[in-house]
């Protein structure tokens, strides 16, 4: 084996070592989000539907952590809405003269408008908790040795 064969298979060994420490530590920050989303569960969907892991992209060329929401709203969740979310809007009613509001028990609040939901972020807060333990593990790797 050539001196060029043994730096191409260490290379291949490192991008194969990165992607397992990308999805690694994307595990990671899934249970760290789960564990503090400040939330309160109703049905537990939404922190349920935290997913966290890596992809090898561009043909394994490089490795893609993610961590994400699979629920439709938890863009809601993590921008808020109404006055406290982007828009900057209080919530109306289109098509009706008040908006109508499950409260449990078959009882239900009706009010003209809303003010909306302050933002509750966890995805953001918990990528900046972990991306320097992601920085290192991937220098670590790529490290002579």
């Amino acid at each position: 084996m050539s001196i060029l064969d043994e730096v191409r298979a260490k290379i291949e060994r490192r991008k194969a070592a990165t992607l397992l420490v990308a999805k690694h530590v994307g595990k990671i920050m899934e249970g760290d989000a789960k564990q503090k989303a400040s939330w309160e569960d109703r049905t537990g969907h939404a922190r349920q539907g935290i997913h966290g892991g890596a992809d090898g992209g561009k043909g394994n060329q490089m490795a893609v952590v993610y961590l994400a929401h699979t629920m439709r709203y938890g863009s809601y969740l993590e921008t808020g809405t109404g006055l406290y979310g982007p828009k900057k809007q209080v919530i109306k009613p289109k098509h009706k003269k008040a908006l109508r509001f499950p409260v449990g028990g078959g009882q239900y609040v009706i009010a003209g408008s809303v003010k909306g939901m302050k933002p509750r972020p966890i995805i953001k807060p918990t990528v900046q908790r972990h991306i320097g333990t992601l920085r290192k593990a991937v220098r670590d790797v790529w490290r002579d040795s």
